[in-house]
């Protein structure tokens, strides 16, 4: 259940981790990861960044 819970609690940092990641966007990529997002955190897909 929990995993599940993981899934579904998406956030605006998130979805810009997973573009900067998906894009090679380094500087983007880094940034989001200094505000505290989840590197390993599951889209509705079961994708991570």
């Amino acid at each position: 259940m929990k995993s599940f819970k993981q899934r579904t609690e998406w956030g605006k940092y998130d979805e810009r981790l997973m573009k900067a990641a998906e894009n090679g966007d380094l500087e983007k990529l880094t940034a989001t990861l200094k505000k505290g997002t989840n590197p390993t955190k599951l889209d509705l897909e079961g994708h991570s960044a």
